[in-house]
């Protein structure tokens, strides 16, 4: 991860704590801080939808997708997006986010548990990761390229 997402991740942790807001790293950072070595792309946070509108508003100088429901090739979610000192942060709203089965083809509810996140030790920081096991039945339910690559070195790392 270079300087600059480090930067950002700390300032928007910084932001959720300072306001209450519980929530989990998901996606591509969350594989990162479980022990993935990859480029990252973007940063996922899930956060209950309560908080959504408030948070929007608060970071609403550097929103670049609104928050609304947005259907996607693989995603069917409510959520909003910002950049910040160039870094994509986007938030997901939990309950009522659900993803595309490709092998199944249908959608299939995320259910985000913030009481099973785990503590993760980054820069002095600690973060809240989702759960390693619901990371990879995540990236497994996707199955693009780099998921793959993820669930791969996941049960590597962990000897899954």
């Amino acid at each position: 991860m270079d300087l600059n997402s480090k930067v950002v991740l700390v300032w928007i942790v910084d932001i959720l704590k300072s306001k209450n807001i519980p929530y989990q790293i998901v996606g591509g950072l969350a594989a990162r801080l479980h022990g993935v070595n990859r480029q990252l792309a973007d940063i996922d946070f899930d956060i209950p939808i309560e908080f959504a509108k408030d948070l929007a508003s608060f970071l609403s100088p550097y929103i670049s997708k609104p928050l609304k429901r947005y259907t996607e090739e693989l995603w069917d979610i409510e959520y909003f997006q910002i950049i910040y000192k160039g870094q994509k942060i986007e938030f997901g709203c939990a309950p009522g986010a659900k993803i595309f089965n490709r092998r199944a083809g249908i959608w299939v509810e995320l259910f985000t548990d913030f009481n099973k996140s785990v503590e993760v030790l980054f820069e002095g920081k600690k973060l809240l990761v989702i759960p390693i096991s619901d990371l990879i039945n995540y990236k497994s339910i996707l199955e693009r390229e780099v998921d793959k690559i993820d669930v791969t070195e996941l049960k590597r790392i962990y000897k899954i």
